[in-house]
């Protein structure tokens, strides 16, 4: 099992929802977030005109867990669906999970989610 974390644009958060529902993974979380990526994304400065007021873009965090085999089309759904070709299209970070258990019923493992 994996975990997956995707920071995209809020705008193209439904396009993202949607793809993967229409994959079959319809289990998801999600954030409303304000990210810093590597590059100057904000170009707002203040009245000396040289300081940016902040340095943060709201984004969407999606959060989910998938099987091993389903990582590589989750993530290419998210590339498809995200992608403005701009700076600030997000990351995707994939994360190892050791179990998953249901409060309810104390299953373990793949069946959880």
């Amino acid at each position: 099992m994996k975990k997956i974390e995707a920071f995209v644009r809020p705008e193209q958060l439904n396009n993202v929802r949607k793809t993967l529902v229409e994959i079959g993974h319809r289990t998801m979380i999600n954030y409303d977030i304000w990210y810093r990526g590597t590059e100057n994304e904000i170009h707002r400065h203040n009245s000396d005109g040289n300081t940016p007021l902040y340095d943060f873009m709201p984004k969407a965090k999606i959060e989910l867990i998938a099987k091993d085999d389903e990582v590589q089309s989750i993530i290419d759904a998210i590339c498809d669906c995200a992608c403005t070709g701009h700076t600030g299209d997000g990351k995707i970070f994939v994360l190892p999970v050791e179990t998953a258990i249901r409060i309810q019923t104390k299953e373990m493992g793949d069946t959880v989610f």
